[in-house]
């Protein structure tokens, strides 16, 4: 019975040295956190744009600047992180800009050891403004109708070619397309986290 109690007690000792080994083992592994609100600077691999992105497209992107913890490099440069097109639409006919919204999922890590993340880009994408544009067109068409109705010689001749112009003017603006919104190959923006990130100590 002795024998019997003295072999439970050892195996006890032995599975609680064990399973604190593994505990350890599991927390050097993930010792290392990005806390929510950490920004990554990431540089393009490829471009993506609202002219020909679909819903749920994935892209991949690179670290383009290490981020340390502890003096540590825990996130080296080059660093993969892979993101997704979450919302598109593309430009239309009457100046209606593209849309494009994505957002960022996964880091890769050498040996499949992927960490899976929630973060965002730190400034939405904008297409390049198209109101100079459109002024432009409208009042270039005023001007224009101006003066051809001042060539013919009438009292009223200017200011009925410049409605003229301005009417012109408006229908080509409105007909204009609106611009895409793309990010460009090596094109570096900021991510940011939404949540804390575990990342392994390990493997670099």
């Amino acid at each position: 019975m002795d024998f019997i109690a003295r072999c439970t007690k050892v195996f006890a000792i032995l599975f609680l040295f064990f399973a604190n080994f593994l505990s350890a083992q599991a927390q050097v592994d993930s010792i290392y956190r990005l806390p929510a609100g950490t920004k990554i600077m990431l540089s393009m691999d490829s471009e993506i744009s609202s002219k020909v992105a679909s819903l749920n497209d994935t892209f991949t992107s690179t670290v383009s600047k290490p981020i340390s913890v502890d003096n540590i490099v825990v996130l080296p440069f080059g660093t993969v992180i892979e993101g997704r097109v979450t919302k598109v639409s593309s430009a239309a006919i009457g100046g209606k800009n593209g849309r494009l919204e994505v957002s960022f999922d996964v880091i890769r890590f050498p040996n499949n050891r992927n960490r899976n993340i929630n973060g965002a880009l730190v400034e939405d994408l904008k297409p390049a403004s198209a109101t100079a544009v459109k002024m432009f067109s409208i009042f270039g068409g005023t001007a224009a109708g101006a003066l051809i109705g001042a060539a013919a010689k009438t009292p009223s001749g200017a200011l009925i070619g410049a409605g003229i112009g301005a009417g012109a003017g408006t229908a080509v603006a409105f007909l204009k397309k609106g611009k895409d919104v793309l990010i460009r190959t090596e094109q570096e923006f900021e991510i940011q986290l939404k949540r804390e990130v575990m990342l392994p100590a390990t493997g670099y």
